[in-house]
């Protein structure tokens, strides 16, 4: 008898052990059954590509394994052979998925020699076809359409998307979009596939060594859902790369990933009431020759030449964003970035998702261009100052450096007025001369950012809460999920050693953990309303599963049991030799497998509902 996944060897002869010393009549039988309730369970997945498109690394990254990144030698080594025959990766999570590595396709094999290489792909319950650039190879397009005749599900990974925007930013610097690299990744496949009568919709964005970007969170719920088949009622996107600061997310995931999701609300409040730990990154933008790299130098107290000063000149000398750390306001970095084309395109292209506020530069007078880029920035959810440089040059000849009622005031009501046709509501404009640093509004802009920063830090960590959030309450669940597997057969061993009521008094205990491990529990939640100021019956309004609450063991065991086999209940009828013999219901493995991963990705939902609404403005 051949283990299933997740039952090796050892596991199956202590099985064998146990049985027989409580029963040796019916030791086999009780275990064949238990094998073959897993082997319901057994989900194989089919995981192909071309030679080095990346097949071996997303599997090892989908089941838990991270590369040797801290490895220096390893970038210095040749990649390891793709694997001669299919080799399978148990999910550590889900102990019934296997992953299987298939060998890849490499020109100029033919189609025909290379599907005959992979054997019948019959037994597999699912395909990923994993795809690193151009399209998809015919042979692999051959076997999507196999799947999709069988009504097999099936999905194809575009991935080294990471590689794609770090050569896409080498190439176009200031004109560079994330979005937009992104959508042509995702298009290219997209486009084959619409072509070929497959669905497009199947195709998901992937780095394999960043795992916590892109879509790859996506993709492992879309199997989850679909293969595991844990319904989920929340199908939006962890990352807003338009709105959110990735390294604002990541500092304060890593912040509160050490302790439990009731303890996470204080931790966000201590960072929000101290933000000087937090990273500020402050953009300085605008068209090429508008004296962006001089008001950087500026606003740090750094001459021009001297060896930490930005480069600066008649022409446009910024080839690449630089950080440059603000003298006194600790974890403020001024960002000196190449200037920005005239057209709505290159304005288009800007990623302003790092940055968490910007110095909107201009030396002439308010043109199309710095209305794109303030529509721009606005409509990222970010906020800005209007800088108008030179202004000594607007300055009457031979006069001291100093206001100018006239000319001066004119040209800041002009830019006022353009702003708010721009829609922005109360704009703070300042005219400054990086020349005469002590002149104009030159000091008042480095008071106002000395004094803005720890508002403006608290705006940034803000916007980044949500996606942290949603972080921690998965990586809560995945680690809880771990432990299911394993509580299921012991559930069902139990059972077939003292059939009765108190194995479903033991799973109601279990999911009471989960809850509590959630904070969803009635302490958990008046520690979170404590912390967050927020009445506690606001936070239950989120609570939707009835798996919350302590249910009624009786009802669990009706869930996870069937009744007793007719044969076994005749017997009651039988003269003598079935007197007592009464039928015991069966407990289904696959009921109770159901029922507590459902349960969980359940409270797992409510728990990121609630945390969500813990942090929401009012």
């Amino acid at each position: 008898m051949a283990a299933p996944v997740g039952l090796d060897d050892a596991f199956l002869r202590e099985l064998r052990t146990r049985y027989e010393a409580h029963d040796p009549v019916t030791a086999a039988a009780r275990l064949q059954a238990l094998v073959d309730s897993v082997n319901t369970l057994k989900v194989d997945v089919a995981v192909v590509g071309r030679r080095a498109a990346g097949v071996t690394t997303l599997i090892h990254a989908l089941v838990g394994e991270r590369p040797g990144l801290d490895n220096a030698q390893a970038f210095f080594q040749q990649a390891p052979e793709p694997p001669g025959q299919p080799a399978g990766y148990t999910h550590p999570t889900y102990p019934n998925l296997a992953l299987w590595d298939l060998p890849g396709f490499q020109e100029p094999e033919k189609p025909g020699d290379y599907t005959k290489r992979l054997g019948d792909l019959g037994k597999f319950t699912c395909l990923v076809l994993v795809v690193a650039e151009g399209s998809p190879a015919d042979p692999h397009l051959q076997l999507l359409k196999a799947f999709q005749q069988k009504r097999k599900p099936y999905y194809v990974v575009r991935t080294k998307v990471d590689l794609d925007l770090h050569t896409a930013k080498r190439r176009f610097q200031a004109r560079y979009s994330s979005a937009e690299a992104l959508a042509l990744a995702r298009n290219g496949v997209a486009e084959v596939l619409a072509k070929n009568r497959l669905e497009p919709n199947r195709v998901f964005l992937v780095s394999a060594l960043e795992t916590d970007r892109y879509q790859f969170s996506q993709f492992q719920d879309k199997l989850e859902e679909e293969l595991i088949q844990l319904k989920r009622a929340q199908d939006g996107e962890l990352d807003d790369l338009r709105a959110v600061n990735t390294r604002k997310t990541q500092e304060l995931y890593q912040a509160c990933a050490t302790g439990g999701l009731a303890g996470v609300p204080a931790i966000i409040r201590s960072a929000l009431e101290e933000p000087s730990q937090i990273r500020l990154d402050v953009a300085v933008l605008g068209e090429a020759g508008s004296g962006k790299s001089a008001l950087v130098n500026a606003l740090r107290g750094v001459g021009c030449g001297e060896p930490e000063a930005a480069p600066t000149g008649v022409m446009a000398t910024t080839r690449k964003a630089t950080a440059y750390a603000h003298p006194t306001v600790p974890g403020l970095y001024l960002w000196d970035l190449p200037g920005v084309g005239v057209t709505e395109e290159d304005v288009g292209r800007l990623d302003l998702s790092r940055y968490d506020f910007f110095l909107l530069t201009a030396s002439e007078r308010y043109r199309h261009a710095q209305s794109q880029l303030a529509r721009a920035i606005s409509a990222a959810g970010k906020r800005f100052f209007f800088i108008r440089t030179k202004v000594d040059v607007d300055a009457q000849p031979g006069s001291e450096p100093g206001p100018e009622p006239g000319p001066l005031e004119e040209i800041r009501s002009s830019c006022v007025d353009a702003l708010q046709k721009d829609g922005v509501g109360s704009p703070r404009v300042f005219l400054v001369s990086s020349l005469l640093r002590e002149a104009y509004d030159l000091p008042a802009l480095r008071a106002a950012l000395e004094s803005d920063a720890p508002a403006l830090k608290r705006e940034a960590l803000e916007k980044a809460i949500p996606v942290a959030l949603s972080r921690l309450v998965r990586r809560k669940s995945k680690a809880l999920m771990k432990d299911v597997w394993g509580k299921t057969l012991n559930t069902c061993l139990y059972y077939a050693e003292k059939p009765g009521p108190d194995v479903a008094t033991s799973l109601v205990d279990t999911i009471s953990a989960f809850s509590i491990e959630l904070g969803l529990d009635e302490e958990s939640l008046a520690q979170v309303a404590k912390a967050t100021g927020k009445p506690a019956g606001l936070l239950q309004a989120e609570i939707r599963s009835p798996w919350v609450k302590r249910l009624d063991p009786e009802q669990v065991l009706k869930q996870i049991t069937k009744p007793a086999p007719f044969s076994s209940r005749m017997w009651n009828f039988v003269p003598y030799w079935g007197r007592g013999a009464e039928g015991q219901p069966e407990i289904s493995l696959e009921a109770t497998y159901r029922l507590l991963t459902q349960a969980l990705a359940e409270m797992t939902e409510d728990a990121e509902r609630m945390l969500h609404q813990a942090h929401a403005k009012e």
